[in-house]
């Protein structure tokens, strides 16, 4: 081969060469991307696991929080924007969306960008390009699917130095608990059970919402090996299934939406050939209203949490907060003072605010109706150290359930003042009020 076809070969070898490198430069990035949302997506999928399994009993299966989940109330919900680093907009829907609009009619285009993600309901969209009032957006980004939206929704766009907070928040919180409250330290160098993959992973699940990964896993540890062998209506105190003896007496269930408790079950022998029959239940527990349910419906456990203890160990450098004294509660008798009423459940006072008139002395009665350490106590305020309003303004310390004791002190001069449990300075917190 003489020497100007060789050098045309290695010529031509070198421009393929080129070529398949800038092309390769040119897919890079996209492969990139598609490798980081694939490691995004397993780290969502394991921690969904997690979630199922240590975290859904307070926070509810969704994260929807303790309250509206029908678990602890006083756990917050987890499946909010500003967890997911979305910040209020300040702008609203003029009117309503569908499924198919690729425009978005808004009130105020302030604190939007073209090319910022934003948050309608549960749904993600980009926006591509803003004239006027006008968005127009791309649908469905990220895991979310279209949905359609009411006027008035609230936008929230995506915001760096939320997502850079939330991030803070979510793993410092998961890592160390929060003292004073129900929340332990989960971090294995910190006594608990996660390592610091798993507390990852688990962020990673709450910022990108995928509470439908951990609705999927809670619903396949949950669900019953049992059918419905007759329709239910709303107004069913029974339920006839094909093995009773799955249950267990007063275990919560769900069917769909609704919560139910078993009340009664006939008395099957687990050897029986027919383990059929008729259960009593409680219908539309737990804040959920008793509805039609088809033979098909899937029954589903409803696991409950222990009662909730408040942590007073320290972790993280957090102080734990001693509760105040311990004491026999009691009642006072006659009393020709002002009296208010005040009551803890799951962890929270039934009221925010109490208010009484300038002059003589004030009587609130506090009644505990659950079995965790509680007392009521009225400071000058919420910083720290705090100093009680008057002498005998912090009650004492003890358990109920249906217990009820009095603290009773001479009413400071007209303000606003501070109290909570001693126990829970956190989460049952209010204020004191002199008119």
């Amino acid at each position: 081969m003489n020497t100007r076809k060789q050098v045309l070969i290695m010529s031509a070898l070198l421009l393929v060469m080129l070529i398949v490198t800038a092309g390769y430069a040119a897919w890079y990035p996209s492969r990139a991307s598609d490798a980081e949302d694939h490691f995004e997506e397993a780290s969502a999928e394991r921690a969904s696991i997690t979630f199922a399994r240590q975290c859904r009993l307070c926070h509810g299966d969704t994260g929807e929080g303790g309250a509206l989940g029908g678990r602890l109330p006083a756990a917050p919900a987890l499946n909010r924007p500003d967890l997911q680093g979305f910040i209020d907009t300040e702008a609203v829907l003029e009117k309503e969306m569908n499924t198919s609009a690729v425009t978005v009619e808004v009130d105020n285009v302030e604190n939007i960008t073209v090319g910022q993600v934003i948050l309608i309901d549960e749904e993600r969209m980009e926006v591509r390009d803003i004239d006027g009032n006008t968005l127009t957006v791309k649908r469905a980004v990220e895991h979310t699917e279209a949905a359609g939206h009411f006027a008035d929704a609230v936008i929230y766009g995506f915001d760096e130095t939320q997502y850079s907070s939330a991030v803070r928040l979510i793993t410092n919180t998961i890592t160390c608990g929060r003292v004073g409250t129900a929340m332990p330290a989960w971090a294995q160098e910190q006594g608990g059970a996660l390592s610091e993959e798993q507390i990852r992973q688990l962020m990673v699940l709450i910022t990108t919402a995928r509470w439908d990964l951990a609705e999927h896993h809670a619903e396949e540890e949950d669900a019953f090996a049992v059918s419905l062998l007759e329709p239910m209506t709303a107004n069913t105190i029974t339920m006839r299934v094909s093995d009773v003896t799955r249950f267990t007496d007063e275990d919560a269930i769900r069917i769909g939406e609704e919560r139910m408790r078993i009340k009664e079950l006939p008395n099957v022998a687990p050897n029986a050939a027919d383990k059929s029959g008729l259960i009593q239940v409680e219908r539309g527990i737990k804040n959920t209203i008793a509805a039609d349910h088809g033979t098909d419906a899937t029954i589903f456990r409803f696991p409950e949490p222990p009662e909730p203890v408040a942590i007073l160990e320290s972790s993280c450098g957090q102080t734990a907060r001693a509760p105040a004294p311990q004491g026999t509660p009691g009642t006072i008798e006659p009393f020709t003072g002002q009296t208010v009423e005040i009551s803890a459940l799951n962890i929270s006072f039934d009221k925010t605010e109490l208010r009484v008139n300038t002059g003589g002395q004030v009587r609130i009665r506090f009644t505990n109706n659950e079995a965790v350490p509680h007392n009521i106590a009225v400071y000058e305020d919420d910083s720290a150290p705090v100093e009680p309003v008057a002498d005998g303004s912090v009650g004492v310390t003890f358990q109920g359930p249906n217990v009820v004791d009095d603290t009773v002190f001479d009413i400071p001069a007209a303000g606003e003042y501070f109290f909570r449990c001693d126990v829970h300075p956190t989460l049952m917190t209010g204020e004191f009020i002199v008119r």
